[in-house]
């Protein structure tokens, strides 16, 4: 992978990508910038960035890949911040966690001139699924390795654009997954949105509860465990929670139909109802555990049989969307 890279946030994603790049050979220069210097130190320290640059406009001028590593309230401050200062041509991607709205202010702040195609990187089956990836010290150069790497172009996007991706999501030795930005922000809401809002009622239900005073000596890590969404980043849950509301509302009233299940079940004492439900439920989370330790997500492609852009967005526009994940080509 040639050229120069700037990565824009410097905590577990960012930090972790350039550890990954710094490790080819021959390597593409590497700069860093963060609002946070200590996330800048930490970076510069374990080597995932050649150099860092307090100051966003400079450290984004001459890069021919840009890539924010940001939250999705940080994406659009820090566009409509570097579309000045961007080299014709330049490739600009981000790994936030929804698209439609990135998507949208891509195309109202890059220029004409600069190329955006969206992204999220998903860390690979190595990680365990309860692991807490915040901060650069937590970084490392295999996170994404044989993890998916969602490539959700418009039907605008520069075929230029995702191959530069594409050799991005090779250096980290990921999957690709195209995914229509649409139906990409859908799947979040199911994972992301709702656990998190499920975990911000749960605590509304408990802590604000008359027996919370007794009831917090005995919680203990399942109820941390359950609670934990409500933690990550509040303001930006809040704002992904009404970006992405009606994809939300959908799977709220989903969740809702199945409490109204098990609340029926338990008032009528239906053993038979309730152990079922408890069993499938593990049965699900079981498979679940196993394909992503294995990265069972179904059928693989090589590389190099990759369809073109075109027919990429041929499939997602008019039925089909690819949802093959595909393997990292031979070293």
């Amino acid at each position: 992978m040639e050229g120069r890279v700037t990565i824009i946030g410097l905590g577990c994603v960012g930090t972790s990508i350039g550890l990954a790049l710094r490790r080819l050979d021959p390597a593409p220069q590497v700069i860093g910038h963060d609002i946070d210097s200590d996330n800048a130190r930490q970076a510069k320290r374990v080597g995932a960035v050649d150099e860092t640059n307090w100051n966003l406009p400079a450290a984004c001028e001459g890069a021919d890949l840009v890539i924010l590593a940001l939250p999705l309230q940080a994406v659009r401050e820090t566009l409509q911040q570097v579309a000045p200062h961007l080299k014709e041509g330049c490739v600009v991607t981000d790994t936030a966690g929804l698209k439609l709205p990135v998507l949208e202010w891509a195309r109202a702040y890059l220029p004409d001139t600069v190329r955006f195609v969206a992204g999220l990187p998903i860390p690979g089956p190595e990680v365990d699924e309860g692991e807490i990836l915040v901060g650069p010290e937590v970084a490392d150069a295999d996170l994404f390795r044989d993890g998916v790497y969602c490539i959700t172009p418009a039907g605008d996007t520069d075929p230029r654009a995702v191959n530069r991706l594409l050799e991005l999501i090779k250096a980290l030795q990921a999957r690709p997954l195209f995914l229509d930005p649409l139906e990409h922000d859908g799947l979040q809401a199911g994972v992301a949105d709702l656990p998190a809002l499920i975990a911000v009622a749960l605590l509304q239900a408990t802590v604000d509860s008359p027996g919370w005073v007794e009831m917090r000596k005995v919680a203990g890590y399942d109820f941390a465990a359950l609670t934990a969404p409500a933690m990550a980043d509040p303001g930006g849950r809040f704002e992904a929670a009404l970006l992405n509301r009606e994809n939300l509302v959908r799977r709220l009233d989903m969740f809702l139909d199945a409490l109204g299940r098990l609340r029926r079940w338990l008032v009528d004492a239906d053993e038979e109802s309730l152990k079922g439900a408890y069993e499938s439920a593990l049965g699900g989370r079981t498979r679940w555990v196993e394909e992503r330790a294995e990265a069972g997500w179904g059928e693989s492609l090589d590389l190099g049989d990759v369809p073109g852009i075109g027919e990429q967005i041929r499939r997602m526009l008019f039925g089909g969307t690819l949802r093959r994940q595909l393997h990292r080509e031979d070293e």
